[in-house]
Protein backbone atom coordinates (compact mmCIF):
# COMPACT_ATOMS: atom_id res chain seq x y z
CA UNK A 1 0.00 0.00 0.00
CA UNK A 2 2.88 2.58 0.65
CA UNK A 3 4.41 1.42 -2.37
CA UNK A 4 1.16 2.46 -4.24
CA UNK A 5 0.77 5.87 -2.51
CA UNK A 6 4.66 6.57 -3.36
CA UNK A 7 4.33 5.98 -7.10
CA UNK A 8 1.63 8.07 -7.10
CA UNK A 9 3.00 10.65 -5.08
CA UNK A 10 5.73 10.52 -7.26
CA UNK A 11 3.69 10.36 -10.44
CA UNK A 12 1.64 13.44 -9.45
CA UNK A 13 4.83 15.48 -8.16
CA UNK A 14 6.12 15.33 -11.81
CA UNK A 15 2.79 15.80 -13.56
CA UNK A 16 2.24 18.90 -11.14
CA UNK A 17 6.32 20.22 -12.18
CA UNK A 18 5.21 19.42 -15.83
CA UNK A 19 2.16 21.63 -15.36
CA UNK A 20 4.47 24.60 -13.65
CA UNK A 21 7.07 24.34 -15.62
CA UNK A 22 4.50 24.23 -19.15
CA UNK A 23 2.29 27.39 -17.26
CA UNK A 24 5.78 29.15 -17.37
CA UNK A 25 6.56 28.57 -20.84
CA UNK A 26 2.84 29.67 -22.24
CA UNK A 27 3.09 32.84 -19.23
CA UNK A 28 6.70 33.74 -21.29
CA UNK A 29 4.87 33.11 -24.98
CA UNK A 30 2.38 35.24 -24.41
CA UNK A 31 4.62 38.64 -23.00
CA UNK A 32 6.92 37.79 -26.10
CA UNK A 33 3.49 37.88 -28.57
CA UNK A 34 2.68 41.16 -26.47
CA UNK A 35 5.89 42.78 -26.68
CA UNK A 36 5.99 41.53 -30.99
CA UNK A 37 2.85 43.43 -31.42
CA UNK A 38 3.63 46.70 -29.24
CA UNK A 39 6.65 46.76 -31.55
CA UNK A 40 4.93 46.34 -34.96
CA UNK A 41 2.53 48.78 -33.67
CA UNK A 42 5.26 51.34 -32.70
CA UNK A 43 7.06 50.74 -35.76
CA UNK A 44 3.93 50.74 -38.03
CA UNK A 45 3.21 53.98 -36.39
CA UNK A 46 5.89 55.69 -36.44
CA UNK A 47 6.41 54.50 -40.20
CA UNK A 48 3.07 56.69 -41.07
CA UNK A 49 4.55 59.22 -38.93
CA UNK A 50 7.48 59.70 -41.10
CA UNK A 51 5.99 59.46 -44.13
CA UNK A 52 3.32 62.13 -43.13
CA UNK A 53 6.03 64.24 -42.24
CA UNK A 54 7.61 63.53 -45.72
CA UNK A 55 4.44 64.60 -47.44
CA UNK A 56 3.84 67.54 -45.59
CA UNK A 57 7.50 68.35 -46.42
CA UNK A 58 6.84 67.97 -50.40
CA UNK A 59 3.68 69.96 -49.66
CA UNK A 60 5.98 72.68 -48.40
CA UNK A 61 8.44 72.54 -50.43
CA UNK A 62 5.93 72.99 -53.92
CA UNK A 63 4.07 75.38 -52.09
CA UNK A 64 7.44 77.62 -51.06
CA UNK A 65 8.09 77.47 -54.47
CA UNK A 66 4.63 78.66 -55.87
CA UNK A 67 4.13 81.54 -52.87
CA UNK A 68 8.04 82.91 -53.44
CA UNK A 69 6.59 85.91 -54.15
CA UNK A 70 4.29 86.19 -50.91
CA UNK A 71 6.08 85.96 -47.56
CA UNK A 72 3.26 86.11 -45.32
CA UNK A 73 1.51 83.54 -46.60
CA UNK A 74 4.58 81.46 -47.00
CA UNK A 75 5.49 81.80 -43.39
CA UNK A 76 2.23 80.84 -42.20
CA UNK A 77 2.06 77.82 -44.31
CA UNK A 78 5.57 76.86 -42.70
CA UNK A 79 4.02 77.03 -39.61
CA UNK A 80 1.22 75.51 -40.02
CA UNK A 81 3.01 72.60 -41.19
CA UNK A 82 5.21 72.52 -38.53
CA UNK A 83 2.03 72.42 -36.01
CA UNK A 84 0.72 69.78 -37.81
CA UNK A 85 4.34 68.46 -37.32
CA UNK A 86 4.28 68.50 -34.18
CA UNK A 87 0.62 67.24 -33.38
CA UNK A 88 1.28 63.89 -35.09
CA UNK A 89 4.59 63.66 -33.22
CA UNK A 90 1.87 64.38 -29.95
CA UNK A 91 0.04 61.52 -31.02
CA UNK A 92 2.64 59.03 -31.87
CA UNK A 93 4.12 59.86 -28.92
CA UNK A 94 0.72 59.02 -26.98
CA UNK A 95 0.23 55.97 -28.41
CA UNK A 96 3.43 54.54 -27.44
CA UNK A 97 2.53 55.78 -24.04
CA UNK A 98 -0.59 54.22 -24.09
CA UNK A 99 0.09 51.08 -25.85
CA UNK A 100 3.00 50.80 -23.49
CA UNK A 101 1.38 51.03 -20.64
CA UNK A 102 -1.50 48.42 -21.96
CA UNK A 103 1.26 46.03 -22.82
CA UNK A 104 2.70 46.48 -19.10
CA UNK A 105 -0.99 46.22 -17.73
CA UNK A 106 -1.23 42.95 -19.68
CA UNK A 107 2.11 41.66 -18.49
CA UNK A 108 1.23 42.49 -14.60
CA UNK A 109 -2.48 40.63 -15.11
CA UNK A 110 -0.50 37.67 -16.81
CA UNK A 111 2.02 37.57 -13.78
CA UNK A 112 -0.83 37.56 -11.33
CA UNK A 113 -2.44 34.85 -13.27
CA UNK A 114 0.83 33.03 -13.42
CA UNK A 115 1.79 33.50 -9.58
CA UNK A 116 -1.79 32.10 -8.88
CA UNK A 117 -1.42 29.26 -11.04
CA UNK A 118 2.19 28.34 -9.49
CA UNK A 119 0.50 28.68 -5.68
CA UNK A 120 -1.72 26.87 -6.32
CA UNK A 121 1.06 23.63 -7.64
CA UNK A 122 2.70 24.57 -5.08
CA UNK A 123 -0.08 23.31 -2.89
CA UNK A 124 -0.20 20.66 -4.70
CA UNK A 125 3.28 19.77 -4.42
CA UNK A 126 3.47 20.33 -0.56
CA UNK A 127 0.75 17.35 -0.33
CA UNK A 128 2.16 14.99 -2.76
CA UNK A 129 5.61 16.03 -0.10
CA UNK A 130 3.53 15.01 2.78
CA UNK A 131 2.38 11.71 1.25
CA UNK A 132 6.03 10.75 0.16
CA UNK A 133 7.21 12.13 3.94
CA UNK A 134 4.25 9.75 5.07
CA UNK A 135 4.82 6.89 3.42
CA UNK A 136 8.77 7.32 3.82
CA UNK A 137 7.82 6.94 7.75
CA UNK A 138 5.27 4.21 7.36
CA UNK A 139 8.25 2.30 5.46
CA UNK A 140 10.75 3.00 7.74
CA UNK A 141 8.30 2.44 11.00
CA UNK A 142 7.71 -1.17 8.90
CA UNK A 143 11.37 -1.86 8.64
CA UNK A 144 11.91 -1.44 12.20
CA UNK A 145 8.86 -3.65 12.74
CA UNK A 146 10.43 -6.37 10.83
CA UNK A 147 13.48 -7.78 13.40
CA UNK A 148 10.95 -6.91 16.28
CA UNK A 149 8.26 -9.21 14.57
CA UNK A 150 10.67 -11.85 13.78
CA UNK A 151 12.28 -11.66 17.39
CA UNK A 152 8.58 -12.08 18.57
CA UNK A 153 8.08 -15.09 16.28
CA UNK A 154 11.42 -16.32 17.59
CA UNK A 155 10.32 -15.95 21.23
CA UNK A 156 6.73 -17.30 20.79
CA UNK A 157 8.02 -20.37 19.14
CA UNK A 158 10.56 -20.80 21.69
CA UNK A 159 7.90 -20.08 24.27
CA UNK A 160 6.28 -22.67 22.73
CA UNK A 161 8.46 -25.11 22.64
CA UNK A 162 9.42 -24.46 26.04
CA UNK A 163 6.03 -25.10 27.11
CA UNK A 164 5.43 -28.21 25.15
CA UNK A 165 8.86 -29.89 26.10
CA UNK A 166 7.58 -29.00 29.95
CA UNK A 167 4.44 -30.55 29.58
CA UNK A 168 6.73 -33.30 27.71
CA UNK A 169 8.84 -33.75 30.75
CA UNK A 170 6.05 -33.80 33.11
CA UNK A 171 4.26 -36.68 31.03
CA UNK A 172 7.36 -38.34 31.00
CA UNK A 173 8.02 -38.05 34.44
CA UNK A 174 4.49 -39.14 35.74
CA UNK A 175 4.41 -42.03 33.66
CA UNK A 176 7.89 -42.86 34.96
CA UNK A 177 6.69 -41.99 38.54
CA UNK A 178 3.79 -44.45 37.28
CA UNK A 179 5.64 -47.04 36.12
CA UNK A 180 8.35 -46.87 38.97
CA UNK A 181 5.17 -47.26 41.46
CA UNK A 182 3.45 -49.87 39.83
CA UNK A 183 7.16 -51.68 39.59
CA UNK A 184 7.46 -50.94 43.34
CA UNK A 185 3.92 -52.41 44.02
CA UNK A 186 4.60 -55.66 41.76
CA UNK A 187 7.74 -56.25 43.51
CA UNK A 188 5.73 -55.97 46.77
CA UNK A 189 3.46 -58.55 46.23
CA UNK A 190 6.06 -60.49 44.53
CA UNK A 191 7.98 -60.22 48.08
CA UNK A 192 4.98 -60.85 50.21
CA UNK A 193 4.44 -63.76 48.07
CA UNK A 194 7.73 -65.30 48.35
CA UNK A 195 7.32 -64.26 52.16
CA UNK A 196 4.70 -66.26 52.60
Amino acid sequence: MAEINVNEAVWNLAKSTQEASQAIANSAVAAQERNTRYAQSVLTNGSEVLKSHAESARTLMQTAVEQAQKPQEMFQTVVNSAVAAQERNIQFAQSIVENGIQVLQSHAEANRALTQELIEVSHKQQEIFQTLVSASVEAYVSLLDTPLSYYKQALDFAESATHQGLENFQRATRQGLDTFREATRQARESYQNVAQ
